[in-house]
């Protein structure tokens, strides 16, 4: 059975003077439950606890050894999140989790239970993990999760590129996204930065979808040009226009038609910050009385006569005026 929680480490009977008082093995146990029941040799030290001390109650059970200087506090059983963290201890000043176990705890993969860290060159890891060694340690590559150092998600999407294969690398990069943790300007610094690194090409690949490309203005150019060849009355570019909540610059405006086209000009993906904020502003000039068309590069350049006759019809159409908003009665 094991002791106590605030008996954690301290044994009955024979008692040196350095197991003396229980409430430092109290603070153990409170430093334990703060550390995914980890503790180094380093902390018990400061506590004032020797390493005579912690070598006994290794032998009594109440200290468990996972790493050369990192124990388990009470017993063995401890979580996953533990054992990255007994880990990156026992791998010593400057380790951080990196790789498949950095991308699992920022939960962009599962990972099948292999532990992996990165330390500077020439450090040996502790036995059972993983090691990568690295030139690249500039702190702003580094974070903390849930008290664990660990490589930011710009830094763990490039290791990760360097040991997955591309398609799970964009799933990863998926989820990043998804979860709204995804920075393209961090990965791009990033990958500045990481020229000649295993999984630089790659990650510069699959991120290439995510990039705006900067074509808006040509857009622009060429989507007035259709309208004028169309001999329709022309829009009002770079409008400014009245939503129900605020004002807004369009693309295009015909105010007579209270008609809105916005250009969208990614070639590939949008974020989710993105698709958000167009969907607001969509939404938020509907509600004022506007109708809102969108026009990709392909409307605009590939499919032209189809969204010639699209616009056409769109201002053949008499606008309606908004109505407001009754509440239904209870």
């Amino acid at each position: 059975m094991s002791a106590p929680a605030d008996q954690v480490g301290y044994e009955t009977g024979r008692i040196g003077p350095e197991d003396r008082p229980p409430a430092i093995w109290r603070a153990v146990a409170e430093l334990a439950a703060t550390q995914h029941g980890v503790v180094s040799l380093t902390k018990l030290r400061r506590l004032g606890i020797s390493s005579n001390a912690a070598k006994k109650r290794t032998r009594s059970g109440h200290l468990h050894r996972l790493h050369r200087g990192v124990y388990a506090v009470g017993h063995r059983a401890i979580t996953k999140r533990g054992r990255y963290l007994a880990a990156v201890l026992a791998a010593g000043l400057g380790a951080a989790l990196s790789h498949r176990a950095a991308a699992d705890l920022w939960g962009l993969r599962p990972s099948r239970g292999q532990i992996e860290v990165t330390v500077p060159r020439g450090r040996k890891g502790p036995p059972g993990v993983t090691v990568h060694r690295s030139y690249m340690l500039e702190e702003r590559d580094f974070t903390i999760v849930d008290g664990i150092r660990v490589t930011t998600v710009a830094r763990t999407l490039l290791d990760l590129a360097g040991v997955v294969s591309e398609q799970h690398l964009a799933r990863a990069v998926d989820r990043a996204e998804r979860l709204e943790w995804f920075d393209l300007a961090a990965i791009e610094d990033l990958l500045l930065r990481a020229r000649g690194k295993r999984g630089a090409a790659m990650l510069r690949r699959v991120v290439a979808e995510y990039r705006p490309l900067n074509v808006h203005e040509g857009l622009e150019e060429l989507f007035a040009a259709l309208v004028k060849s169309g001999r329709r009355a022309q829009p009002q570019f770079n409008a400014f226009v009245d939503g129900e909540r605020k004002t807004h610059q369009v693309d295009a405006y015909w105010p007579e038609h209270r008609l809105v086209v916005e250009l969208d000009s990614y070639a590939f993906h949008r974020s989710r910050a993105d698709l958000k904020r167009d969907a607001d502003k969509q939404a938020d000039l509907e509600l004022a009385g506007h109708r809102v068309t969108r026009l990709t590069w392909d409307d605009v350049v590939t499919n032209a006569d189809r969204t010639l006759r699209r616009l056409h019809r769109l201002l053949s159409q008499k606008p309606v005026a908004p109505k407001p908003f009754a509440a239904a009665a209870r």
